[in-house]
């Protein structure tokens, strides 16, 4: 039998698999190329994610600090603000921390999407309160993309990121919320020395007529209702044993006169650390410290919360009627107490008002700006007596709450656009 034909055959069959296996390895050749094309695209991209991060936070640190020399202050202030962008941006890292950053440019505007121009010195410099920072980083190489430049058609280069932070001024935070209290603008005129003790008659209205004195307020401040006519005592009330007035109406908004309210005595030394009647302690705070200011035993009459920063580290108790001249009963809470179940209750925010258009038996005058005050005494609740604490009580004025440093704001964290306090730098993009 010849069978030379079937060895044929499966010499044949034998060379098929020699076909294929070349076709595979070009296959898994390719495979390959595409498999480490998106592998280095996955890690390429992270690489420059990490620097765009790394260039961004420089952008928004130089932008930050440009931004707080915007003050309008200083005719020179765009020159001042590009040095300090500048400086801050360029103590950041890039490439994993490993290459100092230059800053590109810093520019200034006068309105967010305005046009943005160097840094000038002289009129007109004042009115640009936006600065703008833009960092970049070139020629920054792949890893593992460039094997995609293999395929027809295909040249990736070297990458360039690109960040940019816009800043500027804006109100922050209020810690301190208002206490149910107006002081007249015409006794702490913005040049008003900080420290200064602002002056309230408690007793019923002297006369009449159109002198401010003489209205119902009778004196530099008087209490007053943010929501008239509705509220009265009870809600007056609330605001000092609560945390006070914490959602501020805007400036221009009417507020209420509450006349003369005897009442409130309580709520007010609840602040102090002082219990009587309906006030409970569970519901009402006391401050770090109770201790009290008079001109008894502060005769200056002027600047007494530099003591008061070193009676509330010590959490000084109310020192007693000896010690002040004043009227007060109730139950005194203790240091150890005031330690542990106090809070920042006698820094507080109050309304700046209009008190000549309260003349002529007008009930609500507008706020015209809000003021950081410290409560500084107890008010007497019991019958009888005159004097500190019964027909006046006192308040240091701290200056205005938007001042740089205000005790009655936060550290430097912005608010909305309608808050009050101290101007600080703010990312707006």
């Amino acid at each position: 039998m010849n069978l030379s034909p079937i060895r044929s055959s499966c010499h044949h069959y034998e060379r098929l698999p020699r076909k294929e296996a070349g076709a595979v390895a070009v296959v898994v050749a390719l495979s390959l190329v595409g498999l480490i094309g998106a592998a280095g695209l996955a890690l390429d991209v992270g690489k420059l994610y990490v620097a765009k991060t790394e260039l961004q936070n420089s952008a928004d640190a130089c932008a930050l600090a440009a931004a707080r020399e915007l003050t309008g202050a200083n005719t020179n202030q765009l020159v001042i603000a590009e040095a300090a962008g500048i400086t801050t941006g360029e103590r950041h890292n890039v490439m994993f921390q490993d290459e100092q950053i230059k800053v590109s440019s810093v520019t200034f505007s006068d309105m967010l999407a305005g046009s943005y121009q160097d840094a000038f010195s002289g009129p007109g410099a004042t009115n640009l309160r936006f600065a703008r920072c833009e960092v970049n980083r070139s020629g920054i190489a792949n890893w593992f993309i460039q094997i995609l430049n293999l395929f027809p058609g295909i040249d990736i280069g070297d990458q360039t990121v690109v960040a940019s932070a816009v800043a500027t001024l804006s109100p922050s935070q209020i810690t301190s919320c208002a206490i149910p209290v107006g002081i007249c603008i015409d006794d702490v005129p913005p040049n008003t020395p900080v420290g200064t003790w602002v002056e309230s008659v408690l007793g019923p209205p002297r006369g009449g007529g159109n002198n401010k004195d003489n209205v119902n307020l009778t004196g530099n401040f008087m209490w007053v209702d943010f929501t008239p006519p509705a509220g009265g005592a009870a809600e007056l009330a609330e605001l000092l044993t609560g945390p006070g007035q914490c959602n501020l109406p805007a400036l221009g908004s009417q507020v209420g006169q509450a006349g003369v309210i005897s009442s409130l005595g309580n709520d007010w030394n609840s602040r102090f650390g002082i219990y009587q009647g309906n006030v409970n302690q569970s519901d009402a705070r006391p401050d770090y410290s109770g201790y009290a200011y008079t001109e008894i035993n502060w005769p200056s009459k002027f600047n007494a919360f530099s003591d008061f920063l070193n009676k509330r580290g010590s959490n000084a108790a109310y020192q007693g009627n000896k010690d002040t001249g004043l009227n007060v009963k109730g139950t005194i809470k203790d240091s150890t107490y005031l330690k542990e179940n106090g809070e920042d209750r006698r820094l507080a925010t109050a309304a700046v008002v209009d008190c000549d258009a309260l003349a002529g038996g007008n009930t609500t005058s507008a706020v015209v700006d809000w003021a950081c005050v410290m409560m500084l005494h107890p008010i007497n609740n019991s019958q009888g007596g005159s004097g500190t604490g019964s027909t006046r009580m006192y308040l240091e004025y701290l200056g205005r709450s938007n001042m740089q440093n205000s005790p009655c704001a936060t550290n430097g964290v912005p608010a909305g656009p309608n808050a009050i306090g101290p101007m600080v730098p703010t990312l707006v993009r």
